[in-house]
């Protein structure tokens, strides 16, 4: 049944050739959207979760106690790893968000960052950019991530009520205020007494996800996590690189 799954997979590979987001070179059987080198190459941010790290800093606050918090690799304008973003967020293929989820959960498994998570949120869209987009990124990246960890995903219990304008050309104080009481909890009690994880895809200034850390926490008792695939290049300097990188089954 294997060697005729294997077969398949080469006769339909031969004939649909697959290519490399980031080197646009041919894919081999066992990759998937990205290529080996172009893996191996990524610019992990390397904290897999360690406690204090810079992502855990951004997002809390006075009211925020981030449990844990993790950002997947470092995001940097005219980076050729910028191609990932734009395919599942402007170029209509949801189905690499679910891949970069995955990895995601992948490079985690073997440490406790998923240890006693009940549910995954991920940061929800504004209706007019749900229906114009025709589905959430975030949504798709925490669904790589629940078919790695078995956790259940909650698309609920936070709303976003207000369709902001978007955050790319704005200050960090900008930023702050233009995210101010977008997100709201909705009237179910999915959440209540839940340990939940936020998903983001790509964390610059942590605005939107302290928003939306704010929304849940009107839910009782309850304790956030929060995972992004990418965060700001900037914060490269209050990092400190350590483990080696596995590659993605």
């Amino acid at each position: 049944m294997k060697k005729i799954k294997t077969w398949k997979q080469i006769v339909i590979d031969t004939l649909f050739p697959r290519f490399c987001l980031i080197c646009n070179k041919r894919l081999g059987i066992n990759e998937k959207d990205v290529c080996i080198s172009c893996f191996c190459n990524m610019p992990f941010t390397h904290f897999k979760g360690e406690k204090g790290n810079v992502i855990e800093r951004l997002t809390c606050d006075d009211i925020i106690c981030t449990k844990r918090a993790n950002s997947f690799f470092f995001y940097e304008k005219e980076s050729s790893y910028c191609t990932i973003f734009f395919h599942f967020k402007y170029y209509n293929h949801p189905e690499v968000a679910v891949t970069m989820g995955h990895m995601m959960a992948q490079e985690l498994k073997d440490t406790d960052f998923f240890n006693d998570i009940d549910v995954i949120v991920p940061i929800p869209l504004s209706k007019e950019r749900l229906k114009k987009r025709g589905y959430n990124q975030s949504e798709r990246l925490a669904r790589g991530i629940s078919q790695v960890t078995g956790i259940p995903i909650d698309t609920t219990s936070v709303i976003r009520t207000v369709n902001n304008p978007t955050q790319t050309h704005l200050d960090a104080i900008q930023r702050n205020e233009n995210v101010k009481d977008i997100f709201a909890l909705s009237a179910n009690e999915n959440i209540h007494d839940k340990h939940i994880l936020l998903v983001d895809d790509v964390i610059t200034t942590g605005s939107t996800t302290r928003a939306c850390a704010h929304a849940a926490l009107k839910a009782p008792n309850i304790k956030i996590s929060i995972i992004s695939l990418a965060c700001s290049s900037y914060h490269k300097k209050y990092t400190f690189p350590s483990a080696q990188r596995l590659w993605y089954a």
